[in-house]
């Protein structure tokens, strides 16, 4: 599963901004990846004022950063497509200058990770490994396919 890790400093992001900004980054990745919806997961931290600094001044409170972890063996495309889409996302969810956007990927291999209890597929063969999982555990990532209702 991509992992997106989003940081906003205390009071920046309402449960509403969090929502959009997880079904967008969901979509996104789906979108150039080819990987199920139900794949992407976003966690979301708060910073206070003093938590986060750019050499030696602390970050504009209006910053907001975005490190994903991919599967490798994905395009220079697929990165950049995904890199901008999320930027453009969270500067339209939140009326920040992309000045105030950082957005990281990270890739593993499909074998450094371990999911519902599974060594993840290699990009493409997402298909047969949902296929060979139980059928509630299908039942309900098939459910995370549906965004939320607000």
């Amino acid at each position: 599963m991509p992992t997106y890790v989003c940081y906003a400093h205390r009071g920046q992001l309402t449960a509403q901004h969090k929502a959009q900004i997880a079904v967008g980054i969901a979509r996104i990745h789906s979108e150039f990846t080819g990987a199920p919806v139900a794949f992407t997961q976003c966690v979301f931290h708060e910073l206070n004022p003093d938590d986060h600094f750019i050499g030696v001044q602390p970050a504009s409170e209006n910053g907001v950063w975005v490190y994903g972890h991919i599967r490798s063996k994905r395009s220079i495309s697929t990165k950049n497509e995904i890199l901008l889409g999320i930027r453009d996302l969270v500067r339209g969810v939140l009326n920040v200058p992309e000045s105030a956007i950082w957005v990281y990927l990270n890739e593993l291999n499909h074998t450094d990770m371990v999911e519902f209890g599974r060594v993840l597929p290699e990009p493409g063969n997402e298909q047969r490994w949902l296929d060979e999982l139980p059928r509630d555990l299908r039942d309900r990532l098939g459910a995370a396919e549906q965004p939320p209702s607000t």
